[in-house]
């Protein structure tokens, strides 16, 4: 945990981030650690040379369903890379640390990034999902949030890297908020929300919904207001062998056109969208 606390004349400003960052004797436990879980994937992998060693953000339902490798996302992935004639591996990791993934030997694509946190583009395939990112507030506030801007007045938990993901205006509010966390678990952010905690959580509206049903919350539009101030975010794949992106965008033409890709939307109750994939 990172704790920022600059001097201000006005206003006190912390931002606590719960993200990955070892220190002293714990940096050799997590290589170490880590080394034998990705070592035992690699070897899987290397029995077959058409499987990928994939690296995924922690579970954020129902896109990533960490326990049993399910989910929108991970089903998609698999899919498409199904048609590529390829099956996964997924390593899991905090989405803060998952685009870094990427330069880890043996690690063969990063799932849910961008050229925000990939700067390569002939690294990075087209869009193959489709975040909605809001801000998120309890109904009987009602609080006044029509832009980003509006996010300086309220304490706020988002998921990791949203300043990254969500633009300059979100990054300056962040910086004046009185209260600022970036979270890795996102089923906490819902907790903290009705715990009355913070303010404000922002995150992809499917996700939080999803946790909220988990917490039975009923009729949950009733008890949450959901501000629409971010625009849609579009998400990548990056792999490290640059013929895997192109034959992942060859794949993922015919299957945006596919029964299966209609479907999926369905299974996991989901707005259908249609990708550009060009």
């Amino acid at each position: 945990m990172i704790i920022h606390s600059p001097m201000r004349k006005k206003t006190s400003h912390c931002i606590l981030k719960y993200s990955f960052h070892p220190i002293g004797g714990l940096i050799s436990i997590w290589k170490s650690l880590f080394a034998i879980l990705l070592a035992s994937l690699i070897s899987q992998a290397a029995t077959a040379k058409d499987t990928l060693v994939i690296a995924v953000g922690l579970t954020k339902p129902p896109y990533v369903i960490q326990a049993d490798n399910s989910g929108f996302e991970i089903e998609l992935i698999r899919d498409v890379l199904a048609i590529m004639g390829k099956s996964a591996k997924f390593v899991y990791t905090s989405f803060g640390h998952s685009s870094k993934m990427l330069a880890v030997d043996g690690v063969d694509a990063v799932m849910t990034t961008s050229n925000k946190m990939i700067h390569d583009e002939t690294k990075l395939t087209n869009t193959y999902i489709i975040y909605e990112n809001v801000a998120i507030s309890l109904k009987k506030n009602d609080f006044s949030i029509e832009s980003p801007h509006d996010l300086s007045n309220y304490s706020i938990a988002s998921f990791q890297k949203a300043d990254k993901f969500l633009g300059l205006a979100f990054k300056m509010a962040v910086k004046q908020s009185p209260y600022f966390l970036e979270i890795a678990d996102q089923r906490r952010q819902p907790i903290l929300l009705l715990k009355k905690r913070v303010d404000v959580v922002v995150m992809d509206k499917n996700i939080f919904n999803y946790f909220a049903q988990e917490l039975k919350v009923e009729k949950p539009e009733n008890k949450f207001s959901f501000h629409h101030i971010f625009p849609k975010n579009h998400y990548k794949m990056a792999f490290k062998d640059t013929q895997n992106t192109i034959n992942f965008n060859k794949a993922l033409f015919k299957y945006a056109k596919s029964d299966a890709f209609k479907a999926l939307f369905k299974k996991y109750k989901l707005q259908p969208y249609k990708l550009n994939t060009h």
